[in-house]
């Protein structure tokens, strides 16, 4: 594998580490709703929701990446562009599309919860099932990421 195939396939892993990161940031909301009061709350949590889409587009776009990637790298190895470039052909790749599904509805839930919460209605289950969303959500971004990293090996060595 020659060193442009090798530094196309990197780039979904570093933009993936990238996401990684805003994720664990994102998740840092829970501690400082708890601390934080009045409009410092308000407007901590209105960085969040924002941040929060913004999140959701970066997760897209490393999926996007991850395709593009496969489909660069299987055009450097003069290999043939079938439909096996676009199916993921282990769990890793599997994964990340359930990522994305779980990814999707973790940022509806949070913007229901923020709709509820302007309508004044109860929104109290909604976020709890965000919160817990998340949790199980870091667990299996850690799965996915070792995953990856072995995948990576593998096509590297």
């Amino acid at each position: 594998m020659g060193p442009t195939q090798v530094f196309v396939l990197l780039l979904h892993p570093f933009a993936a580490l990238l996401a990684i990161r805003e994720f664990v940031r994102q998740r840092e909301w829970r501690k400082q709703s708890i601390a934080l009061k009045g409009a410092e709350r308000v407007a901590a949590l209105e960085r969040h929701e924002i941040e929060g889409g913004r999140l959701f587009r970066l997760v897209i776009a490393v999926i996007a990446l991850a395709f593009l990637s496969r489909i660069a790298s299987t055009f450097l190895a003069a290999e043939d562009l079938g439909i096996r470039t676009f199916l993921p052909g282990h769990f890793h790749g599997w994964s990340g599309l359930l990522g994305l599904v779980l990814m999707t509805y973790l940022w509806s839930l949070g913007r229901k919860t923020s709709v509820k919460k302007a309508a004044g209605e109860s929104f109290a289950r909604m976020k709890d099932l965000h919160g817990r969303l998340s949790d199980v959500m870091m667990g299996l971004i850690l799965i996915h990421a070792f995953l990856g990293f072995l995948y990576l090996l593998q096509l590297i060595g």
